[in-house]
């Protein structure tokens, strides 16, 4: 029987953090390059608990990842979790592993001290209603580059 672990990234996972993030970017188009630049850039900083890359692992296989930021707002009293990232291989889908991601994303929120968790997304708006979210606002963007 297998079982589903979720814990923070390391260096060993980049390559199937990368190949997960192909599937994630439907509107973007990620480089390795910048990716591997990126990627090194977070493991560093959650060092300083402003940022949570988690991978899902079954059997030593990663098979999911999320990635959320943590960071102060006025307007909510306290710090703000945002979940921009939740990714699962399409072939592990349905066993839990977004709900076990998102679930080590809260708690690591609580024990950070956040008083909330965001996630900008259209695309998978009924997937966090159905984990207790509720939809409170719309997310513009202005690319710069």
């Amino acid at each position: 029987m297998s079982t589903i672990r979720t814990r923070p990234a390391d260096v060993t996972d980049a390559d199937a953090v990368f190949l997960l993030l192909q599937g994630f970017a439907t509107s973007y188009h990620p480089r390795r390059a910048a990716f591997d630049r990126n990627y090194e850039q977070l493991l560093s900083v959650m060092t300083y608990d402003s940022t949570d890359l988690l991978v899902a692992e079954d059997d030593g296989k990663v098979i999911g990842y999320a990635l959320a930021a943590r960071f102060l707002v006025l307007y909510a009293n306290g710090p703000v979790t945002e979940l921009q990232e939740l990714m699962v291989d399409p072939a592990q889908r349905g066993r839990g592993v977004g709900r076990a991601l998102v679930n080590a994303i809260i708690e690591r929120a609580r024990a950070a001290g956040a008083v909330e968790v965001t996630v900008p997304t259209r695309r998978a708006r009924d997937y966090y209603v159905k984990l207790g979210f509720a939809e409170t606002a719309t997310f513009l963007k202005l690319p710069l580059s």
